[in-house]
């Protein structure tokens, strides 16, 4: 299955180090890696969409069964690097307040792709299923990465299947019941 991304803003995933004068940085030879596709997904998958603990444990892996689908690093399109400078102002002096300046590196790119292989063998009675929830959690994500809430990662996920009623039928029926 492939995948489309559309940015609406720049992101950053973050390497948890400071680089070159950077508080944050992102990694310039990978800076959407798999693991972080797969995370966001699954998250998706368990909270606004409400699959059952144990089909999203199907689909993407439990602690004792790795997930029969495998996701590659997103390939980005073009795009440019660039920093962002955050500080926080002293209420009476109305100046930077002292160690309040942090800079982070952050990329806004005009596009990536990313894939999820099938590795394992699937029964084919719950291929489609899993196809359902891989598509569905997918298209749910708005956004990724660091600073999701301060206006970074803001992006639209587009599988390249089409979406039709037998899909919706396979999840919808197994969508968890508990609030």
């Amino acid at each position: 299955m492939k995948f489309e991304i559309r940015f609406h803003g720049p992101f950053r995933v973050a390497t948890g180090a400071a680089a070159d004068g950077l508080n944050a940085s992102y990694d310039e030879r990978n800076p959407l890696p798999a693991s972080s596709l797969k995370g966001v997904m699954r998250a998706h998958a368990a909270k606004p969409l409400k699959i059952t603990e144990a089909l999203v444990d199907e689909v993407f892996g439990g602690r004792r069964d790795r997930s029969p689908w495998s996701w590659t690093d997103a390939e980005i399109t073009d795009g440019t690097g660039r920093v962002r400078t955050q500080s926080r102002l002293d209420p009476v002096t109305h100046t930077v307040a002292k160690g309040a300046l942090f800079t982070s590196g952050e990329m806004w790119p005009a596009g990536a792709n990313f894939e999820i292989i099938q590795r394992d063998a699937i029964d084919a009675t719950r291929i489609d299923l899993h196809r359902a929830v891989l598509m569905a959690a997918a298209r749910t994500i708005t956004s990724l990465g660091s600073d999701r809430r301060r206006g970074l990662g803001w992006i639209s996920v587009i599988p390249d299947h089409h979406w039709d009623d037998h899909l919706h039928a396979l999840l919808t029926a197994h969508r968890s019941t508990d609030e």
